[in-house]
């Protein structure tokens, strides 16, 4: 009988905790754009840019924000959640940074209309994207820049490293951010040697 009382209080014990996690409130973040700097005014002599495809880690590609507890490890969140798929939000962030980082008449994402092919392409594939909550946050990019139908002008492999300023996941997302905006600058900086803000010099 009374293993039957223990079994019992275990059970409501179980079903206690389960009700408290059922309960607790869902956090949900996203990536902001580049911010404190006067975006470039675009006049005739600037090009079109289109951002895309970018691929990104699937680990990292899901609803939980994901942290590294080792260099085996990979934790999901299940209460801090990203507000939108990273394959929209990432796009757009490198779009946002480089809209505000180069002369541009536009920016678009991939894919884009027929109608509306950019003068340079920025190609991305993300090999990671990860971070410790109150360390750091690390990504590593692959990454060309292409003009018009012609194959890569240039590629290149980045890695940034990026502190995580909070124990919480609104510091781990911000430094995210900033990693972002250090890869825009990269891609922006390529542009400019390219020529992008000539096109007497292509």
């Amino acid at each position: 009988m009374k293993s039957s009382f223990v079994s019992v209080g275990i059970g409501l014990c179980l079903l206690f905790l389960v009700g408290c996690a059922s309960n607790a409130p869902s956090h949900y973040y996203v990536l902001s754009p580049l911010t404190g700097e006067s975006k470039v005014t675009p006049d005739a002599s600037c090009v079109s840019v289109g951002i895309g495809p970018v691929k990104l880690p699937e680990y990292v590609n899901r609803p939980q924000v994901v942290t590294r507890t080792t260099p085996n490890e990979l934790v999901l969140s299940y209460f801090d959640l990203w507000a939108e798929p990273l394959s929209d939000s990432v796009p757009r962030t490198l779009a946002e940074d480089v809209a505000r980082l180069l002369c541009t008449k536009e920016v678009v994402l991939f894919p884009w209309r027929p109608s509306q092919v950019p003068d340079y392409r920025v190609e991305v594939e993300l090999l990671r994207m990860d971070g410790t909550l109150g360390k750091t946050v690390s990504l590593e990019a692959w990454w060309s820049v292409l003009y018009g139908a012609e194959k890569a002008r240039m590629a290149r492999k980045s890695s940034y490293s990026e502190p995580v300023t909070g124990q919480d996941y609104e510091a781990l997302i911000q430094a995210h951010s900033r990693a972002l905006v250090a890869l825009s600058r990269d891609i922006a900086g390529a542009l400019k040697e390219l020529g992008a803000l000539s096109p007497s010099k292509r």
